[in-house]
């Protein structure tokens, strides 16, 4: 079923995912967006990127680019980006709310 490398290779991929989730969206998103639903899913989208391309680069060893990263970032991104959306969602009720 899952190796030791898979599940290491999970749980590692979702705390860089989420760190860096966290980082593009204090840094950028939540400054830039005004609904919290599209920050925190482009936040999570943008830490995707941004682990791939460390990974490829990383992992390239001074060969060439290793496009694996892309799909091994892929899963633990759908799962941040799941919790990133409810949340999300929690948000926008939260302001509707205190709008009303």
């Amino acid at each position: 079923m899952f190796s030791a490398y898979s599940t290491g290779a999970l749980i590692g991929g979702l705390i860089a995912i989420y760190v860096l989730h966290m980082l593009w969206e204090f840094i950028l998103f939540k400054r830039v967006f005004n609904d919290p639903v599209a920050g925190k899913l482009l936040s999570v989208v943008a830490a995707y990127c941004t682990s791939s391309a460390i990974y490829g680069f990383a992992a390239a060893n001074g060969g060439p680019y290793r496009w694996d990263g892309f799909t091994a970032y892929l899963i633990p991104a759908l799962v941040v980006g799941i919790f990133a959306g409810l949340r999300g969602m929690r948000l926008r009720k939260e302001i509707e709310a205190e709008e009303a």
